[in-house]
C-alpha cells in the first residue's frame, strides 16, 4: 500500500499539482495582504482570517480539491497508461485507496499552507502574532473544515472514473461554485445547513457564529453523502474495464 501511494505521488512529480497547492493555499492570504496593506484598515485577526477562509471554503477550495481528485483519478486514461496501472500486483480496491490517500494528502498540505500563511502574513501587517487562545480557534475551524473537505471528495471522484477525464469535473467545479455562492446569500441561507457542499465553509463559520450553525445537520448529510458516493465510487472502479 505503501509503496501505491508513492507511485502515485511519484507520478506527480512533474505535473503542477505542486505550484498548485502551493498558489491555492496562499492566494486569498496574499490578496488580503495587499489590499490590508493598500488601505491600511485596522482589522482584528478574526475577521482578517475569517475573510479568508470564508472565501476559501465557499469558491476556491471546491474548484481546486475537484481538479486534483479528477486529475489523480483520471490522468491514466488521458495519458493512455491505464494497462500500466492495472497490470500492477495489486487489487483495484488498494489502486483505489491509494490514489484517494494521495488526495487527503495533497488537501492537508494545502491546508497546512493556508493555517501557515494566514498569521504569518497577519504577523508582517501588524509587527504582533495574534493571541495564542484565537490561534487555536482558528486551527480547530480549519481542522473540522478539512474534515469536511474530506468527506466531499468522492464526488469529482466518482464523476472522473464515469468521464476518464478532466472535462466532466471541471463542470462540477463550475456548478459547485454558483451554488456555493448562491446558497450562501440571505435568500437561500436557511438551507445552506442541508447541503453538504458548504459543509466546510458551515463547520468554520460554526466557531465564529455557533449560535446560527447546528453541526449535527452538517455532519449527518456530510456523512450520508460520503458513503453514498463512496459506495458507488468503489464499485464503479472495481468494474471498470480499462480499454
Amino acid at each position: 500500500m505503501l509503496n501505491m501511494i508513492y507511485s502515485e505521488f511519484f507520478k506527480l512529480k512533474k505535473t503542477c499539482i505542486a505550484p498548485l497547492i502551493l498558489i491555492g493555499g496562499t492566494i486569498m492570504t496574499i490578496l488580503m495582504f495587499a489590499a490590508r496593506h493598500i488601505t491600511e484598515v485596522n482589522m482584528s485577526f478574526e475577521k482578517y482570517a475569517y475573510n479568508i477562509e470564508q472565501t476559501n471554503f465557499i469558491m476556491l477550495f471546491i474548484v481546486l480539491f475537484s481538479i486534483i481528485s479528477a486529475y489523480v483519478f483520471s490522468r491514466e486514461f488521458t495519458d493512455k497508461t491505464a494497462n500500466v496501472l492495472y497490470a500492477y500486483p495489486a487489487s483495484k480496491l488498494k489502486i483505489f485507496m491509494s490514489k484517494l490517500v494521495v488526495i487527503y494528502i495533497l488537501i492537508f498540505l494545502t491546508y497546512v499552507i493556508e493555517i501557515i500563511s494566514i498569521p504569518l502574513s497577519y504577523y508582517f501587517l501588524n509587527g504582533n502574532l495574534p493571541e495564542i487562545n484565537v490561534i487555536t480557534k482558528d486551527l480547530k475551524a480549519n481542522i473540522l473544515s478539512m474534515l469536511f473537505q474530506f468527506l466531499l471528495v468522492p464526488i469529482p471522484v466518482l464523476i472522473a472514473n464515469l468521464s476518464r477525464n478532466i472535462i466532466m469535473p471541471m463542470t462540477y467545479c463550475i456548478l459547485g461554485f454558483i451554488l456555493s455562492c448562491l446558497l450562501r446569500t440571505q435568500s437561500f441561507s436557511y438551507c445552506a445547513k442541508y447541503i453538504p457542499l458548504l459543509s466546510p465553509w458551515l463547520s468554520v463559520d460554526y466557531f465564529y457564529s455557533n449560535a446560527h450553525v447546528d453541526l449535527n445537520y452538517i455532519t449527518i448529510s456530510s456523512v450520508l453523502c460520503f458513503i453514498f458516493f463512496i459506495s458507488i465510487s468503489i464499485y464503479e472502479f472495481n468494474k471498470k474495464d480499462i480499454n
